[in-house]
């Protein structure tokens, strides 16, 4: 791979012919091959060379270069969380309702799949309140081999009209801080869950990239986050936020049936494409 300074040294490039990284002095994002990811720890510099974190190098850049191989069963079925449910409408824009808009796509979500030869399993398909530990567990006990929460943001903020776009989360690693963490504390001890890290980032990776290729919607990068459904898992899981209901654009992207099935679509696409590349000498 060739490294090369770009911005009046203020970032650097490292690539390839299939490979682009580009990092940013201070700064704890990072894209690769144009898509978003947060890092644990912020760029430094010493003796004038950019610095990224062994817990970086180890927990993102490497699962990206090297997708892992799964040592179990290939990836047959499913489970599908749509967001919030019965006495929790998640966020609210007027009359919207975020737990409407996920039990929306989650049904769409599912025909795509099913069309791929692929098992599906509703955490919900009614609109009924579930607490979050009880979603996890109805996945574990499912035997889902992948889990994949449907969710719709909001801001309400100064400057809500200008938020807007794609966030996936997996869950963050072992004393890492969460990109949802402003003060970074990141001292937090593993969870079970974490031992799905790699193939967590690689299927937030892999849904995310498809979302951007096939939708309208901005990129607000892939994150991590100690969500309480991702801790509890026993299989790679991740959480989408697919747009935000505070801005017009998103919003209208959401209220289309079309463009609400577009977005299905990707999602089942991303997961295809993660199927394919960690199934490779998976046992049947």
């Amino acid at each position: 791979m060739h490294l090369r300074p770009i911005a009046s040294k203020e970032e650097m490039l490292l690539t390839n012919r299939w490979t682009r990284f580009r990092f940013r002095k201070d700064s704890d994002r990072v894209t690769y091959n144009e898509v978003e990811f947060r890092l644990s720890d912020r760029i430094t510099i010493e003796s004038g060379r950019f610095r990224v974190s062994q817990r970086d190098i180890d927990s993102l850049m490497a699962p990206l270069l090297a997708p892992p191989k799964r040592s179990v069963r290939p990836i047959r079925r499913i489970a599908i969380n749509a967001g919030h449910g019965g006495r929790d409408p998640g966020n609210m824009e007027g009359r919207r309702m975020e737990k409407t808009l996920t039990l929306d796509l989650a049904t769409d979500l599912a025909r795509h799949l099913k069309a791929a030869g692929l098992q599906v399993v509703f955490i919900r398909s009614t609109d009924r309140f579930i607490e979050l530990p009880e979603r996890a567990e109805a996945a574990n006990r499912s035997g889902a081999d992948l889990y994949v929460s449907l969710h719709f943001n909001g801001f309400d903020g100064p400057g809500s009209d200008s938020v807007q776009g794609l966030e996936t989360y997996c869950l963050t690693p072992a004393g890492a801080p969460s990109s949802n963490d402003a003060q970074r504390r990141g001292r937090m001890a593993g969870f079970e869950a974490n031992r799905f890290d790699r193939e967590n980032l690689t299927l937030a990776h892999q849904v995310h990239r498809a979302i951007l290729d096939q939708t309208p919607l901005a990129d607000r990068g892939v994150r991590r986050a100690r969500f309480k459904e991702l801790t509890l898992l026993k299989m790679p899981g991740i959480l989408v936020e697919g747009g935000y209901m505070s801005h017009p654009t998103d919003t209208r992207l959401m209220e289309s049936r079309k463009s609400r099935d577009q977005l299905a679509a990707a999602i089942a696409d991303g997961i295809l494409r993660h199927k394919k590349l960690v199934e490779r000498g998976a046992p049947e």
